[in-house]
């Protein structure tokens, strides 16, 4: 079921993370994150029991509508079914991780995010600061409730109770936003944050004010 506190907006930059389960109805429950890159604001949800392949569409049609958001998918388990479908149906915006082969130089690309022991803390400590920095507007009670529950067991091992689905579709899209700006993952939007957008506050065209934010800055450099 998709839940949307606010409809896309021109010229705005969104990220999408996607957490897939089974999709059995009595099993885990897949989700859909989307956030404003900018504001950090939860602008809409997904949320529900449904097979791999089927969320792709959904997730890629969620995509498309928030100015291609880019998209990632933790790749364990069904996620992978979720990525191939979503490759096929030509998603725009999909995330990759770029390493490179030691002892062939070569650079390889796998799309997705693989939670591991040592990926995993650092998408909830990232997403630990985010919140603790108030860098995050939550509109959904029930992500609000799966954080409260969302523990760190003495053994290192991360989980919630009974579930943890939106925590962690939240946090692959909070990781995100560190990746949006990247030329790779252009969308359709203004030049905000570019090398053209920084070049302009340093030789402002036809005034010496310059607003950012909340801020004003006068002079020149």
């Amino acid at each position: 079921m998709l839940t949307v506190w606010r409809e896309p907006e021109a010229n705005h930059i969104y990220c999408l993370g996607v957490d897939t389960a089974e999709g059995l109805i009595h099993g885990d429950y897949s989700c859909a994150q989307v956030l404003d890159v900018r504001s950090g604001e939860q602008v809409a949800i997904w949320h529900g029991h449904i097979p791999p392949d089927t969320l792709a569409n959904e997730v890629y049609n969620l995509a498309l509508w928030y100015n291609d958001a880019l998209t990632c998918v933790e790749s364990n388990n069904h996620g992978l079914t979720t990525l191939v479908q979503l490759r096929h149906l030509g998603h725009p915006n999909l995330f990759r991780k770029r390493s490179l082969n030691q002892s062939s130089s070569k650079v390889s690309q796998e799309f997705g995010w693989k939670t591991t022991r040592t990926t995993k803390p650092l998408l909830i400590d990232d997403l630990g600061m985010a919140l603790r920095g108030e860098e995050l507007i939550i509109h959904d009670r029930y992500t609000l409730a799966e954080l409260r529950t969302y523990v760190r067991t003495s053994r290192g091992s991360m989980s919630g109770s009974p579930h943890d689905d939106r925590v962690m579709a939240l946090a692959l899209s909070n990781q995100m936003r560190q990746y949006a700006f990247m030329p790779e993952y252009s969308t359709k939007t203004d030049d905000y944050w570019t090398v053209d957008w920084f070049a302009r506050l340093v030789k402002p065209e036809e005034t010496d004010d310059m607003r950012i934010g909340k801020h004003s800055m006068r002079g020149t450099l």
